[in-house]
């Protein structure tokens, strides 16, 4: 199997081997391979995360909808500035992932729901690649395309995802679509929720244009859950590349 081990992107740590987290997104299922936890992924910055303990209070502006559990507001002092948003593209399969910003490069395949109605996650040889959820738009058509990945490994080390709370406003994430084609999305904002207050509609509902959710796990690991408390979930638009 081959493992992904995070880049050096911003933060170069020395981990300790530790347990296995799971990737849970909004009450997916989390399972373990060991009985210690790496310590705990990076965070976005207070800026543009939702804490644990706080409720979330406006949805992103491209959202459709709304409900009570909905993304609060972002704002930074070194916001980037709005990205030309590029018109939708064709269907077309996302085949491989880049987070320049991070140093992640994955191989992407298509996952479904689980027999609980969550997200599938990735498994076996491919437990450490991301994954696409095949039940939204496939990245570059109009709405939220949703990718995910573990946040720790099955060798108990860091997984594809463990550095995404680092990614930041107006980073790039390219998809390699199975067209030929490379879908180039910016990020708009980097957020931490913690898993009761997950806002199903604004990570899952309808967009105005074509939009990428990335998501993992994040925050403190409990152990008497055995899980991390939140997730982190990247949003972010297509744009010319």
């Amino acid at each position: 199997m081959q493992t992904k081990q995070p880049g050096s992107g911003r933060r170069r740590a020395g981990l300790v081997a530790g347990g296995v987290g799971l990737l849970l997104a909004g009450g997916g299922t989390i399972a373990w391979a060991a009985s210690q936890q790496v310590g705990p992924p990076p965070a976005p910055p207070a800026a543009t995360s939702t804490t644990k303990g706080e409720t979330p209070s406006a949805s992103p502006s491209t959202s459709g909808g709304g409900s009570g559990a909905t993304a609060s507001e972002s704002s930074s002092s070194t916001a980037s500035p709005t990205p030309s948003v590029a018109e939708a593209l064709p269907a077309a399969k996302p085949v491989a992932v880049r987070l320049p910003s991070i140093d992640v490069k994955s191989p992407v395949h298509p996952l479904g729901l689980n027999a609980q109605g969550g997200l599938e996650v990735p498994s076996g040889d491919r437990y450490d690649d991301v994954a696409w959820y095949d039940g939204s738009p496939t990245p570059g058509e109009v709405g939220p395309a949703v990718l995910e990945g573990h946040v720790t490994g099955s060798s108990h080390n860091p997984s594809v995802f463990f550095e995404l709370g680092d990614t930041r406003q107006g980073d790039r994430i390219e998809v390699d679509r199975a067209d030929g084609s490379t879908a180039t999305f910016e990020v708009t904002q980097v957020k931490e929720y913690p898993k009761a207050d997950f806002p199903q509609v604004d990570v899952y509902g309808a967009t105005q244009g074509p939009e990428l959710r990335v998501i993992t796990c994040g925050g403190t690991y409990d152990e008497n859950a055995r899980r991390h408390q939140d997730n982190i979930v990247v949003f972010a638009e297509l744009v010319q590349d």
